[in-house]
């Protein structure tokens, strides 16, 4: 049995933390189906299939529904960075992320100690849970299911990946240590993802995520059924982001700043949205059809 010790080398494979927030792998990146098939008679040749033919090729190419959510983002992400992405750097309306320098990580770092020695052993199964993903709590906190509300989970993982794309340009530029490598007792319960610390890309992703959904929202239930389901998607990006924190991952102004830049993000998507003609239209049209998905039946 010590023969498989081998396998140790698959450890480098942890790195693939980056993925968060891309849940839930149906419509993943390699979907989640595999088909087994035999070795002496495969199934192209069994004899009930007949003479195999080849259906005709459909004139409108491959099929808008049979794109998977996660690379459905990559689509909106593709749309954004080649429309409102330039415009939110420059002039004056650019979007700003503060410099980390500003604030003082020594007095952050006390506060992230104690939330070690009296959260952390509460809030690990949490914490675990969202290491690599989190939409999929967006999900099930809105009894919906990838099935039952397919453009929903389309929009998540668009908002998603929009906010993931944001914080690393940021991250990049202002490559914050994160707060272990300041204090190594603060000691993870993983290894942190291998990108700087400022902002914090849960934060960022969560808060975009939360924003997207509460626009879904609007105009498609009941104002007073929208308020409540907004503020308990608000306080779950709150909590995810948190959480972070309480891990030794991130300062609070990691979870601050990301909220910030995702509200800075969210106002020029929407303004996009709302014109009449958005530059992010495959963006619109996820958020449409969302919306349907929701509106309570007559």
């Amino acid at each position: 049995m010590g023969g498989n010790t081998g396998n140790t080398g698959n450890t480098g494979n942890t790195g693939n933390t980056g993925n968060t927030g891309n849940a839930g792998n149906i419509g993943g990146p390699g979907g989640d189906w595999a088909f087994a098939d035999r070795l002496n008679r495969p199934f192209v040749d069994d004899p009930d299939l007949g003479t195999v033919e080849v259906i005709p090729k459909k004139d409108r190419g491959y099929p808008e529904a049979a794109w998977g959510a996660y690379w459905f983002g990559w689509r909106v992400l593709t749309e954004f960075v080649t429309t409102l992405w330039p415009g939110m750097l420059t002039g004056s309306a650019a979007i700003t992320v503060k410099d980390p320098n500003i604030f003082d990580s020594a007095a952050e770092i006390q506060v992230l100690l104690n939330l070690a020695r009296f959260e952390r052993a509460d809030a690990m199964a949490e914490i675990s849970s969202e290491k690599d993903e989190f939409l999929t709590y967006f999900m099930g906190l809105l009894s919906a299911s990838p099935h039952s509300h397919p453009n929903t989970h389309r929009v998540l993982y668009a908002a998603s990946q929009l906010a993931l794309f944001a914080a690393m340009y940021f991250k990049d530029k202002y490559q914050r240590q994160r707060p272990a490598q300041l204090c190594p007792p603060l000691l993870p319960p993983f290894e942190a993802p291998g990108h700087a610390s400022y902002p914090s890309g849960h934060a960022t992703q969560s808060w975009l995520m939360a924003k997207c959904i509460g626009l879904v929202f609007d105009k498609a239930l009941p104002a007073a059924t929208a308020t409540i389901l907004k503020r308990y998607v608000d306080a779950l990006a709150k909590r995810i982001a948190y959480n972070r924190e309480i891990a030794g991952f991130h300062y609070h102004s990691d979870s601050t700043e990301g909220q910030t830049l995702a509200d800075d993000m969210f106002a020029k998507i929407k303004a996009d949205l709302q014109s009449a003609a958005p530059n992010m239209a495959k963006f619109s049209d996820a958020i449409v059809k969302a919306k349907a998905e929701w509106t309570p039946a007559p």
